[in-house]
């Protein structure tokens, strides 16, 4: 899958700066402690919502990804991670 950077430029997506990025936003979080388990399966689940948003082979934007991230966070109650991940 491609994504849309912020900046226009298309690159090819990698799941590696999704897990980096929540493994930085969940240690912002005081008692809240996400594992390397917790956040592949994380990542997973992104990945998922975001191959049945985008069915086609049309690019992802960086922001519709953010979002996707901010809602499975969320959903999975983690919403003081996903504030973080905001703030990140």
């Amino acid at each position: 899958m491609k994504i849309i950077k912020k900046d226009g430029r298309l690159q090819e997506f990698d799941k590696k700066k999704i897990f980096t990025s929540l493994d930085n936003a969940s240690k912002d979080v005081e008692g809240i402690a996400l594992n390397e388990s917790d956040i592949k399966i994380l990542v997973e689940d992104i990945c998922k919502k975001l191959e049945s948003i985008r069915k086609n082979d049309n690019p992802s934007s960086s922001y519709e990804i953010i979002g996707v991230i901010i809602d499975v966070l969320k959903k999975d109650g983690f919403a003081p991670i996903a504030k973080s991940f905001v703030e990140y």
